[in-house]
């Protein structure tokens, strides 16, 4: 049988695993778009020093946000999946705190 102590540790691990897990994603979304950002502007730098077209610019810039929103929509689904988890997480423990009290009855 759980004890509300374990059953609010348990909680707490759970949570604090998955708050670490969303914090990871964001570190990535952030990183993901200031590298983007970065790559954009030495690639540019380089190809008008080269005399490249406009239009080379842009296709690769155009590019280069198609990936990057690949990328930021990867994450944002998998940011997404751990607020669903954290939820029923939170959800479980309310349960179970419930049924804890149930029986102390």
């Amino acid at each position: 049988m759980d004890t509300e102590e374990a059953v609010r540790l348990e909680y707490q691990r759970s949570r604090a695993d998955l708050e670490e897990q969303e914090d990871t994603v964001k570190f990535f979304i952030r990183n993901g778009q200031e590298y983007t950002e970065d790559i954009f502007a030495h690639t540019h730098r380089l190809l008008s020093k080269r005399g490249h077209s406009q239009e080379i610019i842009q296709d690769m810039q155009r590019a280069l946000q198609w990936n990057e929103a690949d990328y930021l929509e990867e994450l944002e689904l998998e940011r997404r999946e751990l607020l669903m988890q954290q939820e029923e997480v939170e959800q479980h423990y309310r349960k179970k705190r419930q049924e804890l009290e149930e029986q102390e009855e």
